[in-house]
């Protein structure tokens, strides 16, 4: 997913296990928080080549939302997340709402990538999480003409956000079915 995202290249399918494989990550890594062997885990390739992806994954979605400049809906997905980043990196020094008319100004598309490269894991996994919840109750910036696709992304997110998803085996449950998860959609 390194490669910019377009509408008509993104394989559903493909991108759900992308999503799948980076929440998986983000379940892992809490659990390795707690191990003695953190530091070491942190430092391995397999690590990093994960966060590499959601890096990727999180600067494909703002190029998105930066490239269409006449789109309302993306220049509201683009304001929402800015504030949410504002709100994480505490960029405003807890006065956002006095800037918030001046969110793209003070956080040019330099500085959200650079914050993006350099940003702790942490936050990194909140932009994600927001990154979801805007796909998941918003119009989606992925799938912008494609109902067809938005909807099954749309019950794909539902699925993942549900009571039932809340260790990595039950990602794993998802991700085996997810074939038949597609298969249950379209028809």
């Amino acid at each position: 997913m390194a490669e910019e995202i377009e509408e008509n290249q993104v394989d559903i399918r493909e991108l759900f296990f992308d999503i799948l494989d980076l929440v998986k990550f983000e379940l892992k890594f809490y659990k390795y928080k707690e191990s003695p062997m953190f530091e070491r885990i942190v430092k391995t390739r397999v690590f990093q080549n994960k966060l590499q992806k959601l890096k990727d994954f999180i600067s494909s979605y703002f190029e998105i939302m930066y490239d269409n400049k006449e789109s309302p809906i993306n220049q509201a997905a683009l304001q929402t997340q800015l504030e949410n980043i504002a709100r994480l990196t505490n960029y405003y020094n807890d006065l956002s709402n006095f800037y918030k008319d001046s969110t793209k100004d003070l956080i040019t598309k330099n500085k959200v990538l650079e914050l993006i490269e350099y940003s702790h894991i942490e936050i990194l996994f909140l932009i994600f999480t927001n990154i979801l919840d805007w796909e998941h109750y918003k119009s989606s910036l992925l799938f912008p003409t494609d109902k067809d696709k938005e909807k099954m992304l749309k019950e794909f997110l539902n699925k993942l956000a549900s009571s039932e998803i809340k260790e990595i085996e039950d990602i794993i449950d998802l991700e085996m079915s997810i074939d038949r998860f597609i298969e249950g959609i379209t028809s």
